[in-house]
């Protein structure tokens, strides 16, 4: 009885530590602007990895989309299980979950969009947040939402200007491929601009 147990601890210890080595991640970001116009030779930097790996001033690569508005970056990031929510409360699908920095330009000040890509046997569901940056350069500021008016504003400025949106929006993402195969991640962002409120 106590071989088998040390059996069973010994592979739950093994398949938790195979869960948290990094994986290969191949990232296809193309930027476009609101009608939809590839946006050529912007600079950004790319960060994969988790919140605090890709909150970091320093994180990732700086790089510059070409013709069509795309860059491709190559990394390698820990992907994460958990269970997600779907259509209820009570019920739950496991999924593998990443996350994706994109540092551009908001009004003037630098801001990181964070995409959250959850990957379900249904498909890849994303979600994209602003963060700028803190006294102590980490990029952990979230917009401040008015639900008034339905508008955002800059946390360290919330009776200043009001914007329509975050300044980007995540227009279509998707995540294949397995820890044998490597991860392909593909992702539309369109930049936004903004009318005064």
């Amino acid at each position: 009885m106590k071989t088998l147990l040390s059996a069973a601890f010994l592979s739950l210890f093994s398949l938790a530590s195979t869960t948290a080595q990094a994986e290969p991640v191949a990232l296809t970001l193309k930027l476009v602007d609101e009608a939809g116009k590839p946006l050529a030779g912007l600079g950004v930097r790319v960060a994969i990895g988790s919140d605090a790996e890709i909150s970091a001033p320093g994180a990732g690569q700086q790089l510059a989309t070409d013709a069509g508005g795309v860059i491709r970056m190559r990394a390698e990031a820990t992907i994460d299980r958990r269970s997600v929510s779907s259509t209820g409360i009570y019920t739950r699908h496991p999924a593998e979950h990443l996350l994706v920095g994109v540092e551009l330009d908001l009004i003037g000040r630098r801001a990181l969009y964070r995409v959250r890509l959850d990957q379900t046997k249904a498909g890849t569901v994303g979600q994209i947040n602003a963060f700028l940056a803190s006294a102590g350069g980490r990029f952990d500021l979230p917009l401040a939402f008015h639900a008034d008016t339905q508008s955002w504003s800059l946390p360290d400025d919330p009776a200043g200007l009001r914007l329509t949106g975050i300044g980007a929006e995540l227009e279509a993402q998707s995540m294949t491929g397995s820890a044998e195969t490597g991860r392909a991640i593909a992702l539309t962002i369109a930049k936004q601009s903004f009318k005064r409120r």
